[in-house]
């Protein structure tokens, strides 16, 4: 890091693979203030060369690649420790800096404020990556139904699912799961039921967890014989 800011302060720029390195190292550590802090002291938009150049070489591809793979270290870091503000302040970084995030990315970022509880900033991040034109994918839509279903909102669940419908994105079992567990813990068991219907009705196999759901749904409709 000191090297770093050594090269920094003299007037040269690192490489984002230097960076990379760097950031990396404190995201492995869990210290990923720390890798965020080095990004804004000495950036990560490249060199002058790879600025200056007609045309991208491998080098720029290759330091494009890595920062871009620093930037989702650090947004799961910041997950992982329960700071999804944080993590979307990353976010904001790696687009500032002209780097489009990947779907995974995105997932991370929602399921970090999903974790916390922070449903709207959940359904915020998922609104940003439809506007840039990233595609979500099943991971996307079970971590915004999980975040509705965590702060009862189980009114927009099937908002959410048609949505993904729409797309012609096939739902998991995870995604089938999220929503029993939604409607489990609103207090809706017949809806539960519903949803665990159409679910076998889709040729799914539930899982442990389907199941267990399930159970939690049967006793909270006072019919824990099924």
């Amino acid at each position: 890091e000191k090297v770093l800011q050594r090269i920094a302060n003299a007037g040269y720029r690192p490489t984002a693979l230097d960076v990379s390195a760097v950031s990396g190292a404190f995201v492995q550590q869990q210290q990923a203030h720390r890798a965020l802090e080095l990004f804004r002291l000495i950036g990560v938009a490249g060199t002058k060369s790879e600025r200056g150049s007609a045309a991208p070489t491998e080098n720029h591809d290759d330091s494009r690649a890595a920062t871009i793979d620093t930037f989702h270290s650090l947004v799961h870091c910041f997950g992982e420790v329960g700071e999804p503000g944080e993590a979307l302040k990353v976010l904001q970084a790696m687009q500032s800096e002209g780097l489009q995030p990947r779907a995974d990315t995105y997932n991370l970022v929602i399921n970090a404020c999903a974790q916390s509880g922070d449903c709207d900033r959940a359904v915020e991040a998922f609104n940003d990556m439809q506007r840039r034109g990233i595609r979500p994918n099943a991971g996307t839509f079970n971590r915004v139904i999980y975040a509705f279903g965590a702060v009862g909102r189980s009114d927009k669940v099937m908002d959410v699912f048609h949505v993904m419908q729409r797309l012609g994105i096939e739902p998991t079992v995870v995604t089938y799961t999220s929503m029993v567990n939604a409607f489990v813990q609103s207090n809706q068991p017949d809806k539960a039921v519903e949803v665990f219907q159409l679910m076998q009705q889709q040729g799914l196999r539930p899982d442990e967890m389907t199941y267990n759901s399930m159970i939690n749904a049967f006793a909270r409709s006072n019919q824990p014989d099924k």
